[in-house]
């Protein structure tokens, strides 16, 4: 009797202790994220200077001079204003792209898994394929296709983040379909798509939200990658993966041209990840999203 009562105790002991953490590591999460969101989001009222203004006579400027807090770039542009402005393209696609992704995997999930058959096969070998192609190679092909452009950017990061939001929603939905409320609302001739609407988006949200979440900072890693590699908006946008792409040629001269905008995509993609992690924690769906539906 002592026995079960001591294994009882450790694991509510265990299980506080584990939710202690959890919290712990969300606030962290969600105070990184708000270092870096906040200044970007007011940055036409907090920079110091306009991102794109020339300065050529003050070009490589150390910090704290000339009023530049970090210093100037090789044009002699401020580069505290830079890194501000610089995180509202990457903010704007991909929060689009993520809310898009999620609307039709959401869509295509609770559909796919609630009527089975043919459109489920359909569907999901369609995810499948698409989930076997890397998401920067095909974001580089569309690029070549279609151009570089916020819309494209979007629709980019767009499609590689829906097969995931679809086959979390699908596996969540083939489950709910075998729910006796669910058989219940079939027998009583309830239209699929209320069914839908009252019965498995609720129940899939808590999935939708965490799995969203994590899509954020993948699709901030394609969006800097692709300005790393010169195809983001257009030359003269602040854009972090840009920034870090010059900043490297100049890291001899003015290290921080690389290592401010690096220090900052850093920050928010912890933050992220961590409030991820603990949405996952709170939610209770770590093992689905490990099996990946």
């Amino acid at each position: 009797m002592s026995t079960l009562f001591n294994k009882t105790f450790a694991l509510r002991r265990r299980q506080k202790r584990n939710r202690y953490r959890s919290g712990v590591q969300g606030i962290v999460g969600l105070a990184l994220m708000g270092m870096v969101i906040i200044p970007v989001i007011f940055a036409p009222l907090i920079a110091p200077y306009s991102p794109t203004a020339l300065n050529l006579s003050n070009v490589l400027a150390g910090p704290m001079t000339g009023g530049h807090i970090l210093g100037t770039d090789q044009l002699g542009r401020d580069l505290l204003s830079r890194v501000l402005y610089g995180g509202r393209v990457p903010l704007i696609v991909v929060t689009a792209a993520v809310l898009l992704a999620s609307i039709v995997g959401v869509v295509l999930g609770m559909t796919a898994g609630y009527l089975g058959g043919w459109i489920d096969q359909a569907v999901s070998r369609f995810a499948d394929i698409q989930l076997s192609i890397p998401s920067l190679l095909l974001a580089l092909v569309m690029l070549a296709f279609a151009g570089s452009s916020l819309t494209t950017l979007i629709l980019v990061i767009a499609l590689g983040s829906w097969p995931a939001q679809f086959r979390i929603v699908r596996a969540q939905s083939i489950s709910l379909r075998k729910m006796p409320f669910v058989e219940a609302a079939v027998v009583g001739c309830v239209p699929a798509h209320a069914i839908l609407r009252r019965h498995f988006l609720p129940n899939v949200m808590p999935m939708v939200v965490v799995t969203a979440t994590l899509s954020l900072s993948a699709g901030l890693l394609i969006v800097a990658s692709l300005g790393f590699l010169g195809l983001g908006i257009r030359p003269d946008t602040p854009d972090w993966g840009a920034m870090i792409a010059i900043g490297q040629t100049q890291l001899g001269r003015s290290w921080l041209l690389a290592v401010a905008p690096g220090v900052a995509l850093l920050l928010l993609l912890l933050g992220v990840q961590l409030v991820g992690d603990w949405l996952a924690d709170r939610f209770s769906v770590q093992g689905l999203l490990a099996r990946g539906g």
